[in-house]
């Protein structure tokens, strides 16, 4: 299911969905594009009817976009739901192949970020901001320590996360693909993993923090 539908009810779209699966046309079923109460709501409509439940969300996430953290990583780990993020490499801007506050406008430049339309213009502001800058510098010293590109260096990254089953490459050339490919082989160490982390870190929002913090208390009160 691509997206949450306003108007049709899951009562219908999660039984044709489990029709699908009991006559043989698809063996599992994803989600995309839900909040992660509605991911609840569909779960537990389908369990509690027997219909057959989401194994898998494909959901944006890169080091520049790591906002489904705050709910999903959560879910994912309960419902047994594995991840499969889409625009991993931040629509191009973890290739490295852009600087700050310099919009490409060339009309041949690939990518949504270099596009000459609004949705052009609107992705570049999102993404040009002095954190995704602190990340990409970050992306691109350890890709230099290792010989690496900093595409390779991202898509390693997303493969050390646990929730994380496979990355979809949104690759336009054969060229693009032949260079993401050798990330399967990276494998980050702690310390990279760290480095990426923290100049990657999302804000403390709450009630997040709070639930962290006040876990953290009961576990040390009751020798967790």
């Amino acid at each position: 299911m691509h997206c949450w539908d306003p108007v049709t009810p899951l009562g219908e779209s999660l039984p044709a969905f489990d029709n699908l699966v009991r006559q043989g046309k698809v063996r599992y079923i994803g989600v995309s594009n839900f909040k992660a109460w509605q991911v609840m709501k569909a779960l537990g409509l389908s369990d509690s009817s027997g219909w057959a439940r989401f194994v898998a969300g494909q959901y944006q996430y890169s080091l520049v976009n790591r906002d489904i953290e705050y709910e999903f990583s959560d879910l994912c780990a309960t419902e047994g739901i594995g991840l499969m993020p889409w625009g991993p490499l931040g629509g191009g801007f973890l290739t490295g192949k852009y600087s700050p506050d310099e919009r490409p406008t060339d009309p041949s430049s690939e990518g949504r970020i270099a596009a000459t339309d609004a949705v052009g213009e609107e992705a570049w502001h999102r993404r040009n901001t002095e954190r995704n800058w602190r990340i990409l510098n970050t992306v691109d010293a350890i890709a230099r320590e290792r010989g690496a590109t900093q595409a390779q260096i991202a898509l390693a990254w997303l493969r050390a996360q646990d929730l994380v089953s496979s990355v979809i490459l949104g690759v336009r050339t054969m060229e693009q693909l032949e260079e993401n490919l050798p990330a399967a082989d990276i494998d980050l160490t702690e310390s990279e993993l760290d480095r990426l982390d923290e100049a990657s870190a999302l804000p403390e929002l709450y009630p997040y923090r709070m639930i962290r913090d006040y876990g953290a208390r009961n576990a040390e009160s009751f020798g967790a």
